[in-house]
């Protein structure tokens, strides 16, 4: 699916742009979001576990690539996953061998995974969602329609024919934590202070106003 616009052009990410978003995630996404700077996480550290999110969301037909219309060059991205009340159901793309990840990846997956599956518990009736992994807009183009272009892109009619109840995301910056409140999502749950804290018992510090991950949910009504 194509959408062009007067300066940009967005359209559904396949297979083979895995290796040019595994570069934007490692070295424009983590540089940005606030939990991995709290972590310090390093590309290096986080490239298994992001290159499983991006093999994971490519699997389906619902991530979102946007470019520079004159240039090519990737402006953003929305990474989106499928789950499944039956984590049976769901797409691994590769095993992860958790035991071989350095502490701050470990203590990410741990938070991420503790809001993720929650949704179940506080969405009796929910079965299957679209689950938002990672989104990213190069700063040189923030301020000018991305956003509004990612949230267009979705058909939602389609989607609920598809049997999805709605979109859930595990917000990671305080930022995209109010846009999502504005956007009319709900949040269910948020982390705890424990969470974040070192193997040595000193806490984690955020370099900005983000506290917490948040799980939001937006229902299809």
């Amino acid at each position: 699916m194509f959408l062009v616009t007067d300066k940009f052009i967005v359209r559904t990410a396949f297979q083979e742009d895995s290796p040019i978003l595994l570069e934007s995630a490692l070295y424009g996404f983590l540089k940005a979001c606030p939990h991995a700077r709290a972590l310090q996480l390093t590309p290096v550290q986080a490239r298994e576990f992001i290159r499983w999110i991006i093999e994971r969301s490519l699997n389906t037909p619902y991530s979102i690539m946007i470019f520079e219309k004159s240039t090519g060059e990737l402006a953003g991205f929305r990474l989106y996953s499928v789950s499944h009340r039956d984590e049976s159901q769901d797409f691994e793309p590769f095993e992860l061998d958790f035991d071989s990840f350095t502490d701050n990846v470990k203590i990410l997956c741990n938070i991420l995974d503790n809001q993720k599956n929650k949704i179940w518990e506080l969405c009796p009736n929910v079965n299957k969602v679209l689950r938002q992994e990672l989104t990213f807009i190069d700063p040189h183009y923030q301020r000018q329609g991305i956003g509004s272009h990612l949230l267009r892109f979705l058909n939602v009619e389609q989607l609920k024919r598809d049997g999805f109840a709605g979109i859930q995301s595990e917000a990671t910056s305080f930022a995209n934590q109010k846009m999502l409140s504005e956007l009319g999502y709900k949040m269910l749950s948020e982390s705890e202070e424990d969470e974040y804290m070192w193997p040595d018992g000193s806490a984690i510090i955020f370099p900005d106003e983000t506290k917490s991950v948040q799980l939001f949910f937006l229902p299809f009504t």
